[in-house]
């Protein structure tokens, strides 16, 4: 939607800190937070025409469709945390089994050496 020769996407990223100096929008990031969507729809209703104002139905369903998708970033990012802990603990396993391994043949090599001398002992 164009207001006074501004375009809202223009203006609201203006207002996050991106400068427009003349640059072609796609140049500019074009990944949305939630923050900038509700500027962007605050934007939207302040300059909406006052004779043929959007129907509540298309907000809605963008919320709702900005909603989900957030959901889903967020199961994603959990989903992600799990696996990356999943992954570490099976390091921390697999380092305490070989370590419980180094044991068990440090105690078989001391019980060989023990049988060894005993009967090395008895040969003489």
């Amino acid at each position: 939607m164009e207001v006074n020769g501004y375009e809202n996407i223009r203006y609201v990223y203006f207002n996050n800190g991106y400068k427009n100096n003349g640059e072609n929008t796609q140049n500019i990031n074009n990944e949305l937070d939630k923050d900038t969507f509700l500027k962007l729809l605050i934007t939207q209703l302040a300059n909406q025409n006052p004779l043929n104002p959007v129907e509540d139905k298309e907000f809605i369903a963008q919320l709702a469709q900005f909603s989900s998708l957030e959901q889903m970033q967020n199961l994603n990012k959990n989903i992600t945390d799990i696996g990356n802990e999943i992954l570490q603990s099976m390091d921390y396993l697999n380092l305490n089994s070989i370590e419980a391994n180094v044991e068990i043949l440090k105690e078989l090599i001391n019980i060989r050496k023990a049988m060894e001398s005993y009967f090395n002992q008895d040969n003489q």
